[in-house]
């Protein structure tokens, strides 16, 4: 027994130093059939199952499950949930669904396109991919979408969701025009910012299903051109791309002429690569040469094709919008690469590429408890909202505490709705766009494995995210609710404002019905322990 803990570190070792081909051999074709069985498994539910004109019947049948819930003696009740397996959801936890009253809501399905009124009507588990495919080839796109296909219409809505276009528009939630919602009590609610549920509307973005349960909802789609004319822009200096990004996206000067797309990747604390994108069509056959798919399996991953333009200089491209749209899913955004370091290499790519991503449904149902310490210890996975002043500190604080590179910077607005705010705050003064109701705030992507993982330096996890939660709150900005958070429940209603979600969670019978946000995003592992032994590890 005394060999065990040795042998077991020594397998662990050459498990992390040959991560890349037992990938390849193992998963990526393991994950292509479980893909290819879900997909089959979707198509037949749609194909023969599943109808737009049959929805009220299934909402129906929903709210009779409710209400058989609601049937039962107080104490027998669980929390109810949605049935669906934590396994198909984005989030890196894995909400604890076995203590609770799961209830099926298998509604997958775009209900109406309202082209007078430019919104579409859709069930909750409409992914991106769904929506992207009917919407394009009509001339339209969702005004805020994600760039994973895998991810829901419904999770980004009960979520949160932003995209490069949100510099113009805000986060998803300002694209949603209604929300229909099943209630603790089983009562279907329409709820609109103008019509008396308008609390429900401002309260349910960021709620995590903790409220109700989504059955359809109408969202805002914007008019498009089949093909992307994108702008990469090389910037040396830290203080120059943070200024560019701030001019760019009109953070100063509300009369600024917006583009249609913009975004930085941040390659190293001095280099950026600002991208600036504008619907266009391409009719010239001389600018067809510069059409660019980048989509194809065996295309560079979109992060190295951008990487290159730091030696290259500025130059433009035209790209098909869906692809520009889905361009991070490959490499899911740079996750892969820690995967997979040979990944992007051209020979790979030509061979299997095809395989690519692996998916992260297999990825999350493969996962044992082992497997979920050893990626939250050593591995770094965050979206923050912060304020647009902070950005040049943001990066550096990046680097002090988890020293990965790319960084992704989306400019987003984040309004001023008054006491309808929902769990976030109004911007502070300095944060507002001068003459405007909005601050210009941005997500900040950290994604991969921290540096002194990589060199096999000692990395405190806990930390690390507990001071860059910190650094969040005294800013004014928020942790996004899909990954791993290391707050206390004080220290999570520091940052969050729980004000009208309380109030609305009383008022639509959600007390007793649904779980609480914090119970619902809170890692269910213990972080703390985690951490601890982490450090206990290397220390030994």
């Amino acid at each position: 027994m005394g060999d065990s803990s040795p042998f077991r570190k020594r397998l662990i070792r050459w498990l992390e130093d040959n991560r890349g081909f037992i990938i390849l051999v193992f998963c990526l074709p393991a994950s292509f059939l479980f893909d290819t069985c879900l997909q089959l498994r979707n198509w037949f539910r749609r194909t023969f199952l599943s109808a737009p004109e049959k929805h009220d019947e299934r909402v129906r049948d929903i709210q009779r499950r409710i209400r058989r819930w609601g049937d039962q003696p107080k104490d027998k009740r669980k929390p109810m949930c949605t049935s669906r397996p934590n396994w198909l959801s984005l989030s890196t936890t894995f909400f604890q669904k076995d203590q609770c009253e799961k209830i099926p809501v298998d509604l997958y399905n775009i209900l109406s396109l309202d082209e007078d009124r430019q919104v579409v009507r859709v069930e909750p588990m409409v992914s991106v991919g769904d929506i992207t495919r009917y919407l394009i080839p009509r001339g339209y796109t969702l005004a805020v979408t994600l760039e994973i296909a895998d991810a829901t219409c419904g999770g980004l809505g009960l979520g949160v969701g932003m995209t490069t276009y949100s510099h113009r528009v805000g986060f998803y939630q300002e694209a949603v025009e209604s929300w229909d919602v099943l209630l603790g009590d089983g009562s279907l609610v329409h709820a609109t910012k103008d019509n008396e549920h308008s609390d429900l509307y401002y309260a349910l973005p960021w709620s995590h299903g903790s409220l109700g349960l989504l059955v359809a909802m109408e969202l805002k789609i914007i008019p498009v051109k089949p093909y992307l004319k994108l702008k990469y822009i090389p910037v040396h200096g830290q203080k120059a791309y943070c200024d560019m990004m701030r001019d760019l996206s009109g953070a100063l000067d509300k009369t600024a002429k917006l583009p249609d797309y913009l975004e930085a990747t941040v390659f190293s604390k001095d280099e950026a690569v600002v991208m600036v994108g504008n619907f266009t069509d391409v009719t010239d056959p001389k600018e067809k040469a510069k059409i660019n798919h980048v989509a194809s399996w065996y295309k560079p991953w979109f992060y190295k094709h951008v990487e290159t333009f730091l030696q290259k200089g500025e130059d433009y491209e035209y790209i098909p919008l869906r692809e520009y749209l889905l361009r991070h899913n490959r490499a899911i955004f740079w996750v892969v690469e820690s995967m997979i370091p040979f990944g992007n290499n051209p020979i790979f790519r030509l061979l299997f590429g095809w395989l690519l991503p692996p998916k992260p449904a297999f990825l999350k149902f493969t996962t044992t408890p082992g497997v979920r310490a050893m990626t939250f210890a050593k591995q770094v996975f965050q979206d923050i909202v912060l304020p647009m002043t902070v950005l040049e500190k943001s990066v550096d604080r990046a680097e002090e505490l988890f020293d990965t590179y790319p960084i992704l910077i989306y400019p987003c607005r984040i309004y001023d709705h008054g006491p309808a705010m929902g769990q976030l705050r109004p911007p502070r003064k300095d944060q507002m766009c001068p003459g405007t109701n909005y601050g210009m705030f941005y997500d900040l992507g950290v994604y991969g494995v921290p540096g002194p993982v990589k060199r096999r330096e000692r990395y405190d996890p806990v930390h690390a995210m507990r001071s860059m939660e910190k650094f969040i709150r005294e800013v004014g900005g928020y942790s996004f609710l899909y990954a791993d958070i290391f707050m206390t429940r004080e220290e999570f209603e520091e940052m969050f404002d729980l004000t009208l979600y309380e109030k609305v969670r009383k008022k639509y019978h959600a007390e007793g019905a649904f779980p609480h946000l914090y119970d619902k995003v809170k890692p269910e592992v213990d972080v703390f322990a985690i951490g601890r032994q982490c450090a206990e590890d290397f220390d030994k």
